[in-house]
């Protein structure tokens, strides 16, 4: 698999972990801002009951109410999105009523620009900025050609003129904020899977290390346990790699760990995984597979590293491996299942080498 591939399979894991992160924020804020406005909006409506401006009052009370009940409908649903469509109704709604009636001493306009800090704070990006275009509509229809049924607070030509200069200002900065924060995101996010992927690749062979194997491991157990669907580890080792490096130099072990790692990589099928696991030992996850299918496989990679011409610069030195073959049928543990295999690996070693064993003899 070439860089580019693992880099964006790395990407797409990273982006699900930022959606659901980003999923989580949204919740808490959809709380948080509906209860906050709730109450802001009991409030202003107490205080509009006792200075007898009764239509202020209901109108905060009412949608104090409405608030409260987007908080039920999501912790019912757990929704986020449906109780955002509530707040941003909720939004509208008051920024409607306080751009026609004037609010208290005309003032009511001005309490658009908290919203639209609001409405990109809990609301996804596209539904805040359609919110705040639309308050600005709504602000310039109100101004400009007002409806015949609706009398509209009388505004000076100067307030007209400032507000909505000031408010389209506040849009275009806060587009240019959204469009700059997404873009830094998605770079964050591509740089952020490269690290991911190189603190789980070997440097040397470019396989991927123990620390990707052990998760690998961790998730193909838990998916037997619920299927109960065999799965077979490998674990092979280098024969005499001590007399590589003590012949011919470090150099040529590392060009054969290389060499192996190509043959290792290029003989196994495509959801197979083999890792270096350490030094000159290499570990093989065959997920869904049997025990005969597993040896089969084991005496193919065998064969496939005894066939690697290898030639360091003083002469020819032929590879082999042994491999320790353990399929798993019963539920236990990555670490005693990795000791069998360790076992049989052994055994293999003490029996001649280059070659595979998937069973112990009992005596």
């Amino acid at each position: 698999m070439s860089d580019q591939a693992k880099t964006a399979i790395g990407g797409d894991t990273l982006r699900l972990r930022y959606e659901t992160i980003e999923a989580r924020r949204r919740t808490l804020l959809v709380y948080l801002g509906n209860g906050v406005a709730s109450v802001f909006l009991f409030g202003f409506g107490i205080a509009n009951l006792l200075e007898d401006r009764y239509t202020l009052a209901w109108f905060s009370l009412i949608h104090g109410c409405i608030t409260l009940g987007n908080i039920l409908l999501l912790r019912v649903t757990r929704n986020p999105d449906w109780a955002s469509y509530g707040f941003a109704y909720g939004l509208l709604a008051l920024f409607v009523f306080l751009t026609i009636t004037g609010g208290v001493d005309h003032t009511g306009p001005l309490w658009g620009y908290p919203m639209v800090a609001v409405a990109l704070s809990i609301l996804r990006a596209r539904l805040g900025l359609a919110i705040i275009v639309a308050m600005l509509c709504i602000a310039l229809l109100l101004f400009l050609a007002p409806p015949s049924f609706i009398e509209v607070a009388p505004y000076s030509t100067a307030f007209k003129v400032r507000y909505t200069a000031t408010f389209l200002a506040l849009i275009l900065f806060t587009w240019l904020h959204e469009f700059a924060r997404a873009r830094s995101q998605a770079e964050l996010i591509r740089v952020s899977a490269q690290i991911d992927r190189l603190s789980q690749t070997d440097v040397l062979t470019d396989l991927p290390n123990r620390r990707y194997m052990l998760e690998r491991l961790e998730a193909e157990n838990s998916r037997y346990r619920r299927h109960q669907r065999p799965y077979a580890i490998l674990y092979g080792d280098v024969d005499d790699f001590k007399q590589i490096n003590d012949r011919y130099g470090h150099q040529a072990g590392d060009e054969a760990l290389c060499a192996i790692a190509q043959a290792l990589r290029a003989n196994l099928r495509q959801h197979d995984v083999v890792c270096r696991w350490g030094g000159e030992e290499f570990l093989v996850l065959l997920p869904e597979t049997g025990a005969d299918i597993a040896l089969e496989v084991a005496e193919k990679l065998r064969a496939a590293i005894a066939a690697v011409d290898f030639r360091p610069a003083d002469g020819a030195h032929r590879l082999t491996m042994s491999f320790g073959l353990h399929t798993v049928l019963c539920q236990d543990s990555v670490d005693h299942f990795i000791q069998q295999a360790d076992r049989k690996l052994y055994h293999a070693k003490q029996t001649g080498k280059n070659r595979a064993v998937a069973e112990l003899a009992t005596a």
